[in-house]
């Protein structure tokens, strides 16, 4: 009788292909989470230097209010755009953008104090309503880059952590922010953290890449990567093919 022979992979063996895996996907987990906080530490800007904004400009309870809606209306409005911008030109392209232009409208309402008042709240408005617009894409764009970089196994971890940076934004930003405030006044505040995001859109353009793209990935993350794709074409009754989430490696 032929004997046909395993081959059984040892558990030294196996420990040694672990440690020669790359771990990227957590670096740009730690770059996804690093501008999330960011994204939301420059929408709640307002909440912090409305107060002494609105005294110095002479701007009312109601006028607040509509600068204040600004942005969330904004915000609605991109999202079904902002998706289909991701889908048809890619992560990575579409969220330069978005954090550029975000960080952009951000430094530009620092100068919003040296209009006079009917036109200091239409430009305040206008500019609170393109940081709402900008940031649409940002957590759409966060889930397909998580899913490019992570089995499924390990999506629902990187996905909390991302999502866990919207806290980490109010504890780290409001006191900084509030002392800005306090200290050289409201102006500053967008100044600095507009100045701070355009700073990490130059970090971003450098590091992110989809994961056969990116220069410091190896062969053996990119098969653990793809291993974990949860989707299925179904052939047949019975049958089924696995393929990899994104089989281009783009984002």
């Amino acid at each position: 009788m032929d004997m046909q022979s395993t081959k059984v992979s040892s558990p030294i063996s196996s420990g040694i292909e672990l440690a020669k895996r790359t771990r990227v996907r957590y670096m740009i987990l730690f770059v996804l989470f690093v501008i999330t906080t960011i994204n939301y530490a420059d929408r709640s800007i307002i909440s912090i230097a409305g107060t002494p904004m609105s005294k110095e400009l002479g701007l009312n309870a109601v006028a607040m209010g509509y600068v204040f809606s600004a942005f969330s209306w904004a915000y609605v409005i991109g999202q079904l755009p902002g998706g289909w911008f991701l889908d048809r030109y890619g992560s990575k392209r579409i969220y330069t953008l978005s954090i550029f232009f975000w960080s952009l409208f951000t430094l530009l309402q620092g100068f919003v104090g040296f209009l006079v008042a009917g036109t200091a709240i239409i430009t305040l408005f206008a500019l609170r309503f393109m940081v709402g617009l900008a940031e649409a894409p940002s957590f759409p764009a966060n889930s397909r880059i998580v899913s490019a970089w992570f089995p499924a196994k390990e999506r629902g971890m990187a996905s909390a952590i991302f999502n866990s940076a919207q806290y980490l934004a109010t504890v780290i930003f409001a006191p900084i922010m509030g002392w800005l405030t306090s200290s050289f006044g409201w102006k500053y505040v967008f100044i600095v953290m507009g100045v701070a995001g355009l700073a990490l859109c130059a970090i971003w353009v450098k590091t992110i890449y989809g994961p056969k793209e990116h220069p410091r990935v190896n062969q053996a993350e990119l098969e653990y990567i793809e291993q974990g794709a949860p989707w299925f074409i179904w052939t047949n009754p019975g049958e089924e093919t696995r393929r990899a989430p994104n089989p281009s490696g783009a984002i």
